[in-house]
């Protein structure tokens, strides 16, 4: 696996804006034989603590937006509305569950209700070698994850994963009560593809760190018809800078995964957290603190999660960019010391690579291309 050392300043890509699919299309319903067995292989790159120190105090360009999650209906783009007027950042949601799951143990409650059971544990296969991240829905049939979990940097045609599985609600070695989906495409951004993407060192550190992962239907129907899905974000939604932060540009996470260093790999880990942006030449990430390990990998990191209450107006109000479920990162990278416990994520936006405002109705930048291309070439999936 990639460790990486923080080099003095980001090895800046050329301009190449684009995706590109595996040509992998695997339709059969069935996963091959010889499944993953054990906690398996962390695919999570490692970096040194000095890739994680002098923030800029930066703001992020562009205006904010997102797509609704499967509460929402899944389709609109939401306009900009979570802060209020001290700018403070938070998340304030119900405690109770939105949709409830088939719970009757301690283990299942609340992993399998809604909006838990949109986050699953994603198996990767090269040759006999099971590699172990994490996954959501972001449109019925199209998960979101690191580029890194099922691409190899740089490597091109050689560089897929021969097989992806998704265990949503994952809660024990033998997967969680919704069952496996195999993967029938996997997506990643040219310049991951190709190796030239803005990073810190080659792979690891990078500004589109990200993929999408098109699941085959099982008994007739898509995954997030049985578990539900998030909406996702850019350029900085829900970001916001705070005089009571130093003016930095802060977002409260809600960071989801299943870190193998916790229970084995099975269980979801939930981590809430203040995140602020991160810029360092063309460089764009979020970063949070966070105890969680390798097989967060790909874990979604979302703002305003949890089921949206019934608010009296009147007397109180849930903010600026309010939307529930909102994924505005994936879990990329950790750091090389046990205990510093800090991790990033590729921001999803406008950047050197993905400069647009808009990708047709999918959003801006990175984000915003990438579901452009996966719903182009799978539009049932979306």
């Amino acid at each position: 696996m990639m460790v990486s050392l923080w080099a003095v300043a980001p090895v800046t890509a050329q301009s190449s804006a684009g995706t590109i699919a595996s040509p992998i299309n695997r339709t059969s319903l069935v996963p091959s034989a010889g499944g993953p067995v054990g906690p398996g292989i962390s695919r999570m790159p490692l970096a040194s603590p000095s890739a994680f120190e002098g923030a800029a105090e930066a703001k992020p360009t562009g205006t904010p937006g997102a797509v609704g999650s499967s509460e929402d209906g899944g389709k609109a783009v939401l306009a900009p509305e979570a802060w209020g007027s001290s700018t403070a950042p938070y998340t304030t949601a119900r405690v109770a569950v939105q949709v409830l799951g088939t719970s009757s143990q301690a283990s299942q409650t609340p992993v399998n209700s809604y909006p838990f059971r949109a986050t699953g544990k994603l198996w990767a296969r090269w040759g006999s070698n099971w590699y172990i991240c994490s996954a959501s829905l972001v449109k019925k049939g199209v998960l979101i994850t690191a580029a890194h979990c099922i691409f190899n940097y740089g490597q091109k045609a050689n560089g897929w994963a021969q097989e992806v599985r998704w265990y949503p609600a994952n809660r024990s070695s033998s997967g969680g009560d919704y069952g496996v989906y195999t993967h029938r495409q996997l997506r990643v951004p040219t310049t991951y593809y190709n190796g030239n993407d803005t990073c810190t060192q080659s792979g690891v550190v990078c500004n589109n760190d990200i993929a999408t992962v098109v699941l085959n239907t099982r008994d007739g129907k898509y995954p997030g018809e049985v578990v539900g899905w998030y909406g996702y974000g850019w350029n900085g939604y829900s970001y916001k800078a705070s005089s009571y932060l130093g003016n930095k540009t802060t977002v409260q996470i809600t960071q989801l995964g299943y870190p193998k260093a916790f229970d084995s790999g099975y269980q979801m880990i939930r981590t809430d957290a203040v995140g602020w942006y991160h810029t360092s030449g063309n460089l764009k990430n979020t970063q949070i603190g966070s105890a969680q390990t390798g097989g967060s990998s790909g874990g979604p990191w979302l703002v305003n999660f949890g089921t949206r209450p019934v608010v009296d107006t009147s007397a109180a109000s849930l903010g600026s960019h309010s939307n529930s479920n909102i994924v505005v990162g994936v879990t990329s990278y950790g750091s090389t010391t046990v205990g510093f416990n800090r991790q990033g994520s590729s921001y999803f936006g406008q950047n050197v690579e993905f400069p647009n405002a808009a990708y047709g109705s999918y959003g801006a930048g990175n984000i915003g291309k990438m579901m452009l291309d996966t719903c182009t070439a799978q539009p049932a999936y979306c």
